[in-house]
Formats: C-alpha cells, sequence, structure tokens
C-alpha cells in the first residue's frame, strides 16, 4: 500500500467510480489516505467496488445515483454530507457516448448524452460547491475530454457536451477563486476504458488513434487518475479554471 498519505481524513467523491477512468481515480485516492465514495447508477457496481476496496484496507463507501437527473445528485450530496460531514474533492467523471453520423441522431440522443455529461456535471459541481464555499475550502476536478478542442466524426453531441464542461469550470473558478475552492477540468485522449473498447477494437480506429497520437498509444486510466489526483492536491493550490490535456499530444500536433 502507498505510503504518502496526501489525502488522510478527506473525503473524495467520485461520480462515474466503478469502472474506467472513476475506477482507478477511487483507488489512487484510496492510496493517498482518503476515504473515497462511489458514486454510480449501477449500486450493486459501486457497493461491490465498495467491498473491494476495504478488503484492500481502504476507506469506501458507495452511493447509487443517476447524475443526469439533478434530485439524484442533491440526494447524493445530501447522502454524503450527512455520512462524512463534508466533501473534500469531488471528481466528475460518469458520462456517456453515442456514436453516430449527424444526420442520424436524434433528440432522445441529445438528451441523454447532455444530461450525463453537461447538465450532471455541472449541478454535481454545483451541490458540492455549495457545501465547500460554505466551509471556505474544496477542490473539483471535471473530465472534458479532447473532443471538447479538436472533434472527430460521429462526436458532435458528446463533443458539444465536453466543450460546455469547460466553460463552466472557468465560470465556477471565477466566482469561487477568493472563497477557498478550486475548479478544474482535464481533457483525455483516447483512453483504455470499457466505454472506449469498441472504437479500439476497431482496426481502422485504432490506427487512426496510434497515428494521429505522437505518443502512438492509449492512455491507461491510471495515468489520467494521477492527473486528477494532482490536480486535487495541495500541489496544485494556485491552478483554478485551467483545462489540461492528457492526450498524448494529439491536441498539440
Amino acid at each position: 500500500m502507498n505510503q504518502r498519505r496526501e489525502f488522510a481524513g478527506k473525503v473524495v467523491v467520485v461520480t462515474g467510480g466503478s469502472e474506467g477512468i472513476g475506477r482507478a481515480t477511487v483507488r489512487r485516492f484510496c492510496e493517498e489516505g482518503a476515504h473515497a465514495v462511489i458514486v454510480s447508477r449501477n449500486e450493486e457496481k459501486c457497493r461491490a467496488y465498495a467491498a473491494e476496496l476495504k478488503e484492500d484496507g481502504y476507506s469506501a463507501d458507495a452511493v447509487s445515483a443517476d447524475v443526469g437527473k439533478v434530485d439524484d445528485i442533491k440526494r447524493m450530496v445530501a447522502a454524503v454530507i450527512a455520512a462524512c460531514g463534508r466533501i473534500d474533492v469531488l471528481v466528475n467523471c460518469a458520462g456517456v457516448n453515442i456514436r453516430k453520423v449527424a444526420l442520424d441522431y436524434t433528440e432522445a440522443d441529445w438528451d441523454y448524452m447532455m444530461d450525463i455529461n453537461l447538465k450532471g456535471t455541472y449541478f454535481c459541481s454545483l451541490e458540492a460547491g455549495r457545501h465547500m464555499v460554505a466551509r471556505g475550502a474544496g477542490a473539483i476536478v471535471n473530465l472534458s475530454s479532447i473532443q471538447g478542442h479538436i472533434v472527430l466524426p460521429e462526436r458532435t453531441i458528446y463533443a458539444a457536451g465536453k466543450a460546455g464542461v469547460m466553460q463552466f469550470t472557468k465560470g465556477l473558478a471565477n466566482e469561487w477563486a477568493q472563497k477557498g475552492v478550486r475548479v478544474n477540468s482535464i481533457s483525455p485522449g483516447f483512453v483504455g476504458t470499457p466505454m472506449v473498447m469498441q472504437v479500439l477494437n476497431d482496426p481502422a480506429w485504432l490506427q487512426l488513434i496510434q497515428s494521429r497520437t505522437p505518443m502512438g498509444r492509449v492512455a491507461a486510466p491510471e495515468e489520467i487518475a494521477d492527473l486528477i489526483v494532482f490536480l486535487a492536491s495541495d500541489r496544485a493550490s494556485y491552478i483554478t479554471g485551467a483545462d489540461v490535456p492528457i492526450d498524448g499530444g494529439w491536441t498539440a500536433s
């Protein structure tokens, strides 16, 4: 077990925390001594992961919530505050994607992605941020995407939502900077997660990704988690309102 206890005694909430980047992020915070609260629509999955972490000697709990529903978000935040007394860090990892050419998208596709990716991230930030502002301390890390910077085919709605995440991150950072609350976003490139595996298993897409990425590979979820932990830590105490690409050089090329 990691002996650096950078987040000892801290309460960290991670939405989408039962798989992919969220899952790796939860474990990294646990390794740093945090009490991690795993949030997911899939109650069985998040409770199973919390139990696994406890077996490994970490402090973790789980709350089921659909972040596409504001009432669920309010209930989730209230439950964490009631159980833990505060939220020190919020990481908004929950996200979904439906890949279609633009002319095939439906209103239902728009609502599904925007409700979770944009509205959910915003209102999770708002509800947790309300408590952070009252305490005068806290850090929020939102997941945007390189699709918020560049847009590949079959991703127009996803890209629009992720660009929105970057913009409201700046707005919240400006409003809360003097209240002790930092808000940043990150823009991952392609990462080896369950949500992306369908793309990575397509030889044409994999070749495109590898050829467009200067480092020539996709990221591991743990590499993204390391950046999230840094931005939430006191080592990043002068960073707020930033979006940090973590994409193997894609947006630099």
